[in-house]
């Protein structure tokens, strides 16, 4: 199949997940905004045909969107912050469109959870501490704590898609609850000024 990334943008969902699943991504050498665009063209396919999916197809789009997150990501297209976001965000939007399903990474929060713990780059104990005085901090030390903010909110819509018996998810959500109460509620609350 091509591997002019103009040509891979063109292709329907189900042709694109063909593709991304072959050898073909492995052979081409694009650029990280080429990788982007595709990346991009994806998640929007998937967030507006999910239910169009049919159950069977779910573990090859989840498979995909893992080789084009990779791929993206060895491009220098995205951060590996930025592929947790991308993927807590789009676990969300798959999950509006099918149910939770353990097998498949794409819709099974546990698996966004892991990847979240992974890039947390603040504990909730810091961020707890810190988060009254933010504007106070090192600069390194802001960009960490805004970083953890933004993929902390990200996971928030994945609360509703939570297995109340899994004790990790369960963990998860209270852990989400303290940031929300004790951390973001201070960065909301006090508006940058120049």
């Amino acid at each position: 199949m091509t591997a002019d990334w103009k040509q891979v943008t063109r292709l329907d969902r189900s042709s694109l997940v063909t593709w991304l699943r072959s050898s073909g991504p492995h052979d081409v050498q694009w650029t990280g905004n080429e990788w982007l665009a595709v990346l991009q063209l994806f998640t929007m396919r998937l967030t507006q045909e999910g239910s169009e999916v049919a159950p069977a197809e779910w573990p090859a789009h989840s498979a995909a969107y893992d080789v084009l997150l990779d791929r993206t990501q060895l491009a220098d297209g995205i951060d590996a912050r930025e592929a947790v976001v991308r993927r807590l965000l789009l676990t969300t939007a798959a999950l509006t469109h099918t149910r939770p399903i353990r097998e498949v990474a794409l819709l099974d929060p546990r698996h966004a959870i892991t990847a979240f713990n992974a890039a947390l780059p603040m504990q909730t104990a810091e961020a707890v501490r810190v988060a009254p005085q933010w504007r106070l901090l090192v600069p390194e030390d802001m960009r960490r704590l805004l970083r953890a903010a933004g993929l902390v909110t990200a996971a928030g819509g994945l609360k509703p898609y939570l297995d109340e018996t899994d004790p990790g998810s369960r963990a998860f959500a209270a852990e989400l609850a303290v940031w929300e109460r004790n951390v973001l509620t201070h960065l909301r609350s006090e508006p940058l000024t120049s």
